[in-house]
């Protein structure tokens, strides 16, 4: 993929048109400070769109919208139905779309009456067993509600915005989020958060299908890890953490004996999803051979192509893949986080490893560090900005990436996304100076990959008239 990407740069006179390489669209994955009410979050979306984010999801807890108790006469289809308190879901897609954000609206943890019989205490609350009809009921109100022709109870003789991207679900391979993981089998444990999950997803796809084909469906992002042996431990065993790639296997039914037992059809998605969070940076590859951390999109792949080629999931079709989810907190403010710099370097690396891996949407996500409440270790201080508003060296990595890798001894590759329309420049260190090396003119968030005739050590950073990367340095 490299190989094709590369676009030889052989002088610098009027800048060569790039060519045009997959896109990568970038965002924040659900950033309370982006999609709270109130004039607090104005200023945070405005950063938003100048730091060059097209997309932020919007996280609906689906048992805060609906009532706690069903009341008389509540139809869960209509998003009129009284009981239903839409509010602060509809403040932020307004305020979302009035700046020209794409919204990615994901729906978790059912209210009591839409979950499974007697769950256990160490079940979370929304978590147990949902019942895909009512999940369905509630995506069919929330698609309705958001399908551009609903009429925006604040602003009279207007539509709410339309809302095109959808998710269901958070995580399904953890047992915070989707209980139970397991469920006993004999002596031992059998995986069974696939096959809730599946039908979870087929319902949710189909309802949102249903009131408009053209919305667009995602599969829940799965978690990187997963725990050593389901059952063993301290854990109870709703709260395991099954392997995201182990679970991409049952959820598809890659094998005769899982259809037979639990796959009375394929799964439906548009859009494939992971959250490729890593412990050591975004070059280190998980160590199990069922966990996928940034640079392990591929054992994910291979799960997905064979479900595609075995027909287990529809529509057919090859089927993008998205990251939804990725960040590392920072020191300051969090002691146990990495330096700043370092954020920086992973968040830049991060999009050059999964772009290359095939991903065309990355969601970091959080803009703002999180309050330490109650403490550093249970909130994310994962953002561009630090919570009193200070810049990190990270806002300028996901806004202008840059990423260099030395190819030979005489060529370096050099890897971007432009912040701007117009020439960027990449420039080396020369004598206590900067000197331009290559140019190329590019749209607005388009990626470029060039191969530059550099040999010993350089220090390489691109340029645009009004903004200036981070720099790489390539050793000889």
């Amino acid at each position: 993929m490299l190989a094709l990407a590369a676009l030889l740069v052989t002088g610098l006179g009027a800048a060569p048109a790039a060519q045009a390489l997959p896109g990568l669209t970038i965002g924040f994955g659900g950033d309370p400070a982006l999609v709270s009410s109130g004039a607090a979050t104005a200023p945070w979306l405005t950063r938003a769109v100048n730091e060059g984010a097209g997309m932020v999801r919007v996280n609906v807890l689906w048992q805060q919208v609906a009532p706690t108790h069903r009341p008389p006469g509540f139809v869960a289809t209509d998003p009129a139905s009284p009981g239903y308190s839409w509010k602060p879901v509809d403040t932020a897609v307004r305020n979302l779309s009035a700046r020209g954000l794409t919204v990615l609206m994901m729906v978790y943890l059912a209210p009591a009456w839409a979950q499974g019989p007697n769950p256990p205490s160490s079940a979370r609350s929304g978590t147990w067993e949902p019942d895909p009809a009512q999940f369905a009921a509630f995506a069919q109100a929330a698609a309705t509600r958001y399908s551009g022709h609903y009429a925006d109870p604040l602003a009279p003789g207007q539509a709410l915005p339309r809302v095109r991207y959808w998710q269901g679900w958070n995580e399904p391979n953890l047992g915070y989020y989707l209980a139970p993981q397991y469920v006993r089998s004999g002596s031992g444990l059998s995986p069974a958060s696939p096959a809730i999950y599946r039908l979870l997803q087929n319902a949710f796809y189909g309802a949102l299908k249903r009131v408009a084909a053209s919305n667009v469906v995602l599969m829940a992002g799965t978690s990187p890890y997963g725990d050593p042996a389901a059952g063993q431990g301290s854990i109870p065993v709703v709260m395991q953490r099954m392997r995201p790639v182990a679970f991409d296997r049952g959820l598809f039914c890659l094998s005769a004996a899982l259809r037979a037992l639990s796959c009375p059809g394929p799964t439906m998605l548009d859009v494939f999803d992971h959250h490729p969070y890593d412990i050591k940076g975004p070059t280190h590859p998980a160590l199990n051979a069922d966990d996928a951390t940034v640079p392990d999109m591929s054992k994910i792949s291979r799960v997905l192509r064979a479900a595609e080629r075995a027909g287990r999931v529809l529509p057919h079709g090859s089927k993008p893949f998205w990251a939804t989810e990725i960040s590392w907190d920072t020191n300051p403010p969090d002691p146990g986080g990495v330096p700043t710099q370092t954020q920086a370097r992973w968040l830049e690396q991060a999009f050059y490893t999964l772009w290359r891996q095939g991903v065309s949407t990355v969601l970091w996500l959080q803009i703002r560090d999180s309050p330490p409440v109650p403490s550093f270790a249970a909130s994310y201080q994962d953002g561009l900005y630090l919570m009193a508003g200070g810049t990190k060296p990270a806002a300028t990595a996901f806004r202008f990436p840059f990423v260099t890798s030395r190819l030979s001894r005489s060529r370096v590759q050099a890897w971007g996304r432009s912040p701007v329309t117009g020439r960027v420049t990449i420039e080396a260190r020369r004598s206590g100076r900067w000197v331009a090396v290559s140019g190329l003119t590019l749209r607005k968030g388009q990626v470029f990959s060039t191969s530059l005739s550099l040999r010993g050590n350089v220090v390489l950073r691109a340029r645009t008239a009004s903004d200036t990367s981070l720099t790489w340095t390539q050793a000889a």
